[in-house]
């Protein structure tokens, strides 16, 4: 049995600025009545592994102890009920390599007796297994933690809602863009029909996790819903459900922490204003954003890399979008996410892409993709004429609808 380890006060106020609760020392514990055991047992074990409790989303675990006999012990004490993450360490992760993929469990933790029963051959040991079997977490058994049990009641039901979105997109959209036995892909109609069906669905999805969000603004179930979903709402729609949450969760250091994040998320969420960037062009010109974007037309920001596969497959499409609908008044800049000039600018030349192209050089390790909130790329954002995001979905059979929403169908011209 193991207590929470020591974390000293400099520690735990960084750890309060980016998440929302915290784990107290050991010591703490023992003075207070409020306090969490977690008594968990892994069903199945070849041999003794190591079980790591993370707050959810943070890049190093709280605590770690070892199984015995495949049970294990965590305690500690919540400043308020939070979401965290098990992770089981079945394979052990070699030096300065990114470690393999863990079967891992988010628990709603709270200030109580918790107990957890898991079979780790029921759980996915890879990326693939998860996206296979999204819904194996079922097979964990926990008990003792009332907003562990409200948290799974809305995960349930919006993780099928999700997958029926998620399938859609994998067994008739991926299927419209690869079409099998060298078949000729579809016209554009159908690819817009295709995702008229997709964005329904994840309409339902988004439906749901609002009317959570609604009924559950004076816990912190919600709150936390409310944090791991920001990036499905707008800028009005985020504004919303900051105010709507009760007086007893906003004095909370835990809404503080969510309201930073949130207010992030929201400066470049759909219905936002466009955040100015300077760049260098591809012959070394300063240019600015504001150069270029809300002067009256639509432009699409195109956030993409020399290295980047699909970034570089969705091109010769772009080209013949922009090529339709540029006479119009559609403008298009590239913004690389390199850090390699020569690279960036050889393959400029490759694709000959006849628009702006712009790159602060930095990739991801500058500010720009922070400030735009995205991990990946193609990232592609549309900026209306008066220079507000009017969508950050502007991708294939997404652009062709939105173009034509725009413009009328320009494409058989």
């Amino acid at each position: 049995m193991q207590l929470i380890k020591l974390i000293n006060i400099t520690a735990l106020v960084f750890f309060n600025l980016l998440w929302s609760a915290q784990i107290t020392t050991a010591e703490a514990v023992a003075s207070t009545k409020d306090s969490f055991v977690i008594n968990g047992e892994l069903k199945n074990l070849s041999k003794d592994i190591w079980v790591q409790l993370s707050l959810k989303g943070a890049q190093s675990p709280l605590d770690s102890v070892k199984t015995q006999q495949g049970k294990f012990v965590f305690k500690g004490r919540v400043e308020t009920p939070s979401l965290y993450t098990l992770t089981f360490l079945r394979n052990k992760k070699k030096k300065n390599s990114r470690p393999p993929y863990q079967p891992s469990f988010q628990l709603f933790l709270e200030n109580s007796n918790i107990s957890l029963q898991a079979d780790l051959n029921l759980l996915p040991n890879s990326y693939s297994e998860l996206y296979k079997n999204p819904l194996a977490y079922k097979t964990v058994n926990v008990s003792g933690s009332k907003s562990h049990d409200q948290f799974m009641d809305f995960k349930n039901t919006q993780n099928i809602l999700d997958q029926k979105r998620s399938n859609l997109f994998r067994d008739k959209y991926i299927a419209y863009l690869n079409p099998k036995d060298g078949a000729v892909k579809g016209p554009i109609s159908e690819g817009i029909s295709i995702i008229q069906e997709i964005d329904a669905s994840a309409a339902k999805a988004k439906e749901n996790i609002i009317t959570f969000i609604s009924k559950n603004k004076n816990n912190y179930v919600g709150l936390a819903v409310a944090k791991n979903r920001l990036n499905k709402f707008n800028f009005n729609e985020i504004e919303t459900i900051i105010n709507n949450f009760s007086s007893e969760i906003k004095e909370s250091q835990a809404f503080a922490n969510f309201k930073t994040e949130a207010t992030r998320v929201m400066a470049s969420a759909k219905g936002a204003k466009f955040i100015d960037f300077n760049f260098k062009d591809h012959q070394g010109n300063q240019v600015k954003l504001s150069d270029h974007v809300g002067k009256g037309k639509y432009v699409l920001l195109e956030f993409w890399a020399s290295w980047c596969g699909p970034c570089r497959a969705d091109i010769p499409h772009l080209k013949e979008a922009y090529k339709a609908f540029h006479p119009s008044g559609f403008e298009v800049i590239s913004i690389s996410m390199d850090e390699h000039k020569e690279k960036w600018l050889e393959a400029i030349e490759e694709e000959k892409m006849p628009w702006l192209q712009v790159s602060d050089l930095k990739a991801f390790n500058g500010e720009l993709n922070k400030l735009y909130n995205f991990q990946g790329i193609p990232t592609c954002i549309l900026i209306d004429p008066s220079g507000y995001i009017v969508t950050r979905n502007m991708r294939g059979s997404w652009m062709d609808a939105k173009l034509i929403a725009l413009y009328e169908n320009k494409f058989d011209k």
